[in-house]
């Protein structure tokens, strides 16, 4: 019987393992939600801005070597790079087990084939409304039906776990809670409610929705238990307290990163776009990988400018209901 060598331990200052990369392939998406961009729109990187296909799979192999297990795809919307496939199915041939995409739908199920045999064995799928006129309000497109489609498919296709990410927002779509409850129950998908995060937009002020949406995390699961019974609380795997729905076929998960924050478990590190560390979703960007890359920096090089960033990874951030302030945050920039 052979064995894997394990894989290489790099600690952040807080002795806090990182093993998690999160990679914004691109800040381009087919959507324009209300949290996420100001209403005005916003500039986008010109291609040359961003990581190139060899680019990102060189910096992919330094991440793997300094231990990193677990790799998310986002965006803005990750199915925009047409290298997509390459990308997911370099990761795969490196070992990586859990690999996984957070995407709008739009295009899942157009290009899910694909993404499967490249891959691809698990998929969040950002929806906050089942309704169209809501959708469109919401996301500025009629396409509701396209996220729908894109989520069957990934059910039929058996990805697993299949998650639904619904960002509660009062005045916009809270009473939808028991709507997205019974999805649960009929499917085998987690449905994820979200606290909605501060952004730079709200910071600003160009925001389309605000603190005065936030709902928290204790009210959400309040709504929740009216309308479903709740079995014992998993094993924590990532940011979500998850529960199977008794009864029903899929599972309920919050997330709190503003009501009850899990900075104290981060293993995280995220890559831009543009090729910069980002420590702490709520943090500037640190090391700019890309500049240094392009100058014909090696791979312990780059290995170190991780390694330092790391250890400037703050101990926590300070967003709370009563301290609602992200001045660093462009959601579309960094994918969450």
């Amino acid at each position: 019987m052979s064995f894997s060598p394990p894989a290489p331990v790099t600690e952040d200052g807080f002795r806090r393992r990182v093993s998690y990369l999160r990679v914004s392939l691109t800040d381009r998406c087919t959507l324009r939600c209300r949290y996420c961009m100001p209403g005005s729109g916003m500039p986008f990187f010109h291609t040359d801005d961003l990581l190139s296909t060899a680019e990102l799979k060189r910096i992919i192999v330094i991440f793997r070597g300094l231990g990193v297990v677990k790799i998310r795809l986002t965006g803005g919307e990750p199915l925009l790079r047409r290298d997509v496939d390459e990308i997911l199915f370099h990761i795969y041939t490196l070992g990586v087990a859990d690999v996984s995409m957070t995407t709008n739908g739009l295009l899942l199920a157009e290009r899910g084939e694909a993404l499967k045999n490249a891959g691809l064995r698990r998929v969040n799928v950002s929806l906050d409304t089942f309704r169209p006129d809501r959708f469109q309000s919401i996301t500025g497109a009629k396409a509701l039906d396209k996220v729908l489609n894109g989520i069957e498919w990934a059910l039929a296709a058996g990805l697993s776990p299949v998650k639904i990410n619904m960002v509660v927002m009062r005045g916009w779509n809270e009473d939808e809670i028991p709507e997205f409850v019974r999805f649960a129950e009929e499917r085998p998908v987690e449905v994820r409610f979200l606290e909605l995060m501060p952004t730079r937009n709200t910071y600003e002020g160009t925001a389309s929705v605000g603190q005065e949406a936030f709902v928290s995390v204790e009210e959400i699961r309040r709504e929740v238990e009216r309308h479903a019974v709740l079995g014992d609380e998993e094993p924590i795997q990532g940011v979500a307290r998850s529960y199977p729905i008794r009864g029903g076929r899929g599972k309920i998960g919050f997330v709190s990163p503003v009501s009850n924050h899990f900075c104290g478990t981060c293993n995280r590190v995220r890559l831009t776009s543009t090729g910069r560390v980002k420590t702490c979703l709520h943090g500037e960007s640190s090391a700019d990988l890309k500049t240094a890359l392009r100058a014909g920096a090696s791979d312990g090089d780059l290995a170190q400018l991780v390694r330092d960033a790391l250890f400037q990874k703050p101990e926590e951030h300070f967003i709370r209901p009563t301290h609602f302030v992200s001045p660093h945050l462009q959601m579309s920039q960094v994918g969450g």
